[in-house]
């Protein structure tokens, strides 16, 4: 092996050590290792002090033991939140619970529940622009399958679903703030929770149906029989007695932000119209100034970086939610007992609430809203998930993830480093082995002190991965050089030569080289009629299921009939009869194999039918097929780094021809005259009519056509048809365009594929004919139409 075909195979192993390398990452099968490796970059840099001034109200097992198991009367949160927005004069409040339509049950006095809710209602329109509530895409596991997320194809606002959130009589339009709670997990794999879909945009009817239904929900006991009218722009609930209540506008727009997002916005004065989405970072402006400019991963997401772990024993920072209804309730009864003394002493202790944020969670295991962080290896209140956030916006520490192509360059550029150094200690040189292994160990270093210095996130375990497994492959490759050569020769031919040549190149040693000969062969061209319809009417994974069935289902039956595969294009096959191995009848095959595709396909379309999930476009797709036989040159035609084993040449270009020319006389099988006289000359029995003589475009000889009909087409109808048509066509060569016309209009009721073809060969050649008759003949005229078109 040559010294360049030498580097060409180690840069390919050193590819494929990278893609390997990468694939799995991509795969998720690296999210153990890597989120391990990311813990130990946390803990080497310590939590960080934050100037987020953040209080946890807990939802602790002392509180459910008083406010009782899910579904929780609103009533308790109302209280809560009033009193640390009231006499606590807190900054802002965020509560990570989910207060929906699914949250009340057999369990609780519907009644009670109802008075909650509207006591909660005032509570939250009390405090509109300082309290956030959770919302929530919620029903699955699989959280990535339920985010519209924009990258998943919900550019649109207006076909954005809304999420699980509070709706009437909790909120109302304009009169609360919504955070959304959940994480992106398509981004953010293992188990510590690290990427959030950052901002969503809503618009048309979502939220107003969302509050709509909340409100019928909520007084459908006390109407008789309402209904939701949708009038004049807005959407009312009117009952049988004529009884409306308030309405809502029919559309609307809206956003909502993360969580810990949304609650730095409340505590600064801020509204989500004060932030501005681009493709890669968000925007907050104040007073006409930015103020933060958070990077966004895939246009939506962002990264969160946890400053602080949880720790419930940090002082002053960590209140359960029982305690703090027991004070309220305490400053309320010395309030109404006039005791100013006592309701000093209350109000003194509502003091370590001031001009504080408030986040209000769950921490009971109970409630099952845990997960591990990064200083945590047991799992932990998630609600400090979304206080890490806020702190992240607040410090502006941004956790610059380096992925897409710059983590691709770091895994190609380390491992061929790495084994470059190896590769270059096999020349005597013992000290590089120790250099490739300090490269690599001060890679490792360099991604904890960025980290922990200036917050990037470098790839680890791909980098390093991938550099020793190519070192290895490197080696690997010095000593069996020559069964890696086999295995290469096999790689690049294997997908479209037969494997007997394969062998026959790998037995030879000889590698592929650009050219090739002039032998005969037979062209076979097929193309689905009416691809675009077909294409339109199906989602592009149905178009693929569907695609790979039918080219499977066309390719082995005419590999039956020794046919290779030239190309796909598309839903386009290009075959070719006669090479790599000469057969000599191999026109012949292509007219059988054509037959066997015809019939393939028809059993396809039962098979469809059967099926019931296919639109009737699908239902009806046919192929058309277009032969001929002639010289081609054959052989590894491109570029030297890059080609193929294909064939070219007038005949294969008249093949491609006869394929779109079936569609302008609506056949389906076309062949050229020599084809036609070489299968038969071989004893082939083919039901056949001569189409035409045309010159198509481009040439100058004429060439005569025949359409070959499939074995499905009653032999009875297949003789009356090409009598009729035949002794038409002999008057149409002759010039006797009256006597041709009328052949040619009554052979139209014989035509086999009137039924389903978009024209027949007797109507084009019928309007051909008067066109003659109109206009004159054509000059000179020997029988043979000019295409104008390929």
């Amino acid at each position: 092996m040559s010294r360049s075909r030498q580097l060409i195979a180690y840069a390919a192993l050193i590819t494929i050590s990278a893609v390997i390398w990468l694939s799995l990452s991509a795969a998720g099968l690296l999210d153990g290792l890597e989120e391990e490796a990311l813990r130990w970059r946390y803990l080497l840099r310590g939590e960080k002090a934050s100037s987020a001034p953040i209080v946890f109200v807990n939802i602790d097992p002392k509180t459910v033991g008083r406010i009782g198991d899910k579904p929780w009367d609103r009533l308790n949160f109302a209280q809560t939140i009033d009193a640390l927005l009231g006499p606590g004069q807190a900054r802002a409040v965020g509560v990570d619970v989910i207060f929906s339509p699914l949250g009340t049950g057999s369990l609780l006095d519907v009644d009670r529940a109802r008075q909650g809710d509207y006591r909660f209602g005032q509570t939250v329109a009390r405090y509109p622009d300082q309290l956030v509530l959770a919302a929530a895409y919620t029903g699955t596991s699989q959280e990535v399958d339920r985010l519209p997320l924009r990258r998943y194809g919900y550019s649109d606002p207006k076909e954005v679903p809304f999420p699980e959130a509070p709706t009437f009589p909790i909120i109302k339009p304009g009169s609360a703030r919504l955070g959304l709670a959940n994480l992106d997990v398509g981004l953010s794999r293992g188990t510590v929770p690290r990427k959030v879909p950052a901002i969503f945009e809503f618009a048309g009817e979502s939220f107003s149906r969302h509050l709509i239904h909340g409100q019928l929900r909520y007084f459908h006991d006390f109407l008789n029989n309402p209904e939701v009218l949708s009038e004049e722009g807005v959407f009312r609930i009117v009952d049988a007695d004529g009884f409306g209540l308030e309405p809502i506008p029919i559309r609307s727009s809206r956003r909502i932000l993360t969580l810990g997002l949304e609650v730095f916005l409340a505590a600064h004065g801020l509204s989500s119209d004060d932030v501005e989405w681009t493709s890669d970072v968000l925007v907050i402006r104040k007073e006409d100034s930015v103020l933060r400019e958070i990077p966004l991963i895939g246009g939506q997401s962002m990264e969160v970086n946890w400053l602080q772990g949880w720790d419930i024993h940090r002082p002053h920072t960590h209140y359960s939610m029982a305690e703090v209804q027991d004070a309220a309730h305490a400053l309320g009864d010395a309030a109404r007992r006039g005791d100013t003394d006592a309701v000093a002493e209350w109000e003194q202790w509502f003091e370590r609430f001031h001009d504080k944020v408030i986040f209000i969670g769950g921490v009971d295991a109970t409630l099952k809203d845990l997960a591990p962080t990064p200083f945590n290896r047991a799992p932990v209140p998630k609600v400090g998930l979304h206080a890490n956030i806020y702190r992240t916006v607040q410090e502006a520490a941004y956790v610059k993830v380096v992925q897409g192509l710059s983590s691709h360059v770091i895994v190609i550029v380390l491992a061929t480093l790495v084994a470059g150094l190896i590769l270059w200690s096999g020349r005597g040189r013992s000290f590089t082995r120790t250099l490739s292994a300090a490269v690599l160990l001060g890679y490792i270093a360099l991604g904890f002190y960025a980290f922990s210095r200036f917050g990037y996130l470098l790839p680890l375990i791909a980098p390093v991965g991938s550099s020793v497994t190519a070192a290895l492959m490197v080696v690997l490759f010095k000593l069996n050089s020559e069964e890696r050569q086999r295995r290469r020769i096999k790689t690049l031919f294997g997908a479209y030569v037969s494997p007997s040549l394969v062998e026959e190149m790998v037995e030879s040693q000889r590698d592929p080289e650009l050219g090739g000969a002039e032998v005969p062969v037979t062209a076979l061209f097929s193309d689905v009629e009416g691809f675009s319809r077909i294409s339109e009417a199906l989602s592009p994974q149905d178009l693929v299921a569907l695609m790979n069935e039918y080219l499977g289902a066309m390719t082995e039956t005419f590999q039956a009939e020794q046919g290779t595969l030239d190309k796909y294009i598309g839903d386009a096959i290009v075959t070719m009869f006669g090479m790599p191995y000469p057969i000599e009848d191999h026109a012949a095959r292509a007219c059988r194999a054509a037959i066997r595709m015809q019939d393939r396909h028809a059993k396809l379309r039962e098979h469809w039918v059967r099926e019931g999930r296919w639109p009737e476009q699908v239902l009806n797709m046919r192929t058309r097929i277009g032969i001929n036989t002639g010289q081609a040159v054959i052989g590894n035609m491109g570029s030297e780094m890059r080609f193929n084993y294909t064939m070219m040449g007038d005949s294969v270009n008249l093949a491609a021809r006869c394929e779109s020319g079936a569609k302008t006389y609506g056949v389906y099988i076309m062949v050229t005259g020599d084809t036609l006289q070489a299968a038969l000359s071989l004893g082939e029995s083919l039901d056949y009519r001569k189409l035409d003589r045309i010159v198509v475009q481009g040439r100058i000889a004429p060439v005569d056509i025949y359409e070959i009909w499939d074995g499905r087409v009653d032999p009875g109808l297949l003789r009356s048809c090409k009598q009729v048509y035949e002794a038409a066509l002999k008057n149409y060569f002759n010039g006797e365009w009256e006597a041709a016309l009328a052949g040619f209009e009554a052979c139209q009721e014989h035509e086999p594929a009137r039924a389903y073809a978009p024209t027949t060969p007797s109507a084009v050649l019928a309007a051909r004919c008067r066109t003659f008759i109109e206009q004159g003949t054509p000059e000179p005229w020997d029988g043979a139409y000019r295409m104008t078109s390929k």
